[in-house]
Formats: structure tokens, C-alpha cells, sequence
């Protein structure tokens, strides 16, 4: 069981290592952008408008996709700790996480 705890630490911990360290690579590359040729900041940039103000280089599409990644950050780190927990064959742990994933699923989709 201790081993089984150590392995779910090591890949958590792994998946908020990387997640965090991309999103901050991100968002410091949009800002120095932002910096370098500063664009009109508005009222945002809409999330249809996105895909397009990424590929055109858009320093604040890049600063939104940097956030993006930081919100996505925990929910990732709960999607691997249900495939571990899945590995492992622990079915209320699996569950808890496929609640946890639901809510927040539910909660982004209806604000």
C-alpha cells in the first residue's frame, strides 16, 4: 500500500510539475510579446476567437492560453490520479475521482 501511495504521489506530482511549468512558459511568452508589440487589450479576446489570435501570434491569445493550461492544471492532476487509481484497482477511489471530474466538468460547462 505504501508503494501503491509513493507511485500516485510521483505521477500527481509529475502532472502539477509539468502543467504548472507550461503555463507559466506560456504566459511568459505572451507577456514578453505583449511587451515587444504591445496590441489593444479591449474588452478580451472571446474563446471562439482563440484558435485564430493563437495562430497570428496574438500576445493575448497567448496570455489566455497560459491561464487555460494553469486552470486545467488540477483537473489534469485528478484524471491521473483516477487512471492510477484505475491501475491499481481501488473502484471508490476511481469513483471519487470520476465525481470530482464531473463537477468540475459540469461547473465550467454551465457558467
Amino acid at each position: 500500500m505504501e508503494r501503491d501511495r509513493s507511485r500516485i504521489d510521483r505521477y500527481v506530482h509529475l502532472v502539477l510539475l509539468t502543467g504548472t511549468i507550461c503555463s507559466i512558459s506560456v504566459l511568459t511568452l505572451g507577456l514578453l510579446l505583449y511587451l515587444i508589440s504591445p496590441v489593444e487589450v479591449g474588452e478580451g479576446l472571446p474563446m471562439d476567437q482563440m484558435m485564430g489570435g493563437l495562430l497570428a501570434g496574438n500576445p493575448i491569445a497567448i496570455i489566455n492560453l497560459g491561464i487555460l493550461l494553469l486552470i486545467a492544471t488540477p483537473l489534469t492532476r485528478v484524471l491521473a490520479a483516477a487512471v492510477v487509481f484505475t491501475i491499481d484497482k481501488e473502484p471508490r477511489f476511481v469513483a471519487v475521482s470520476l465525481i470530482v471530474i464531473a463537477t468540475i466538468t459540469l461547473a465550467i460547462l454551465t457558467v
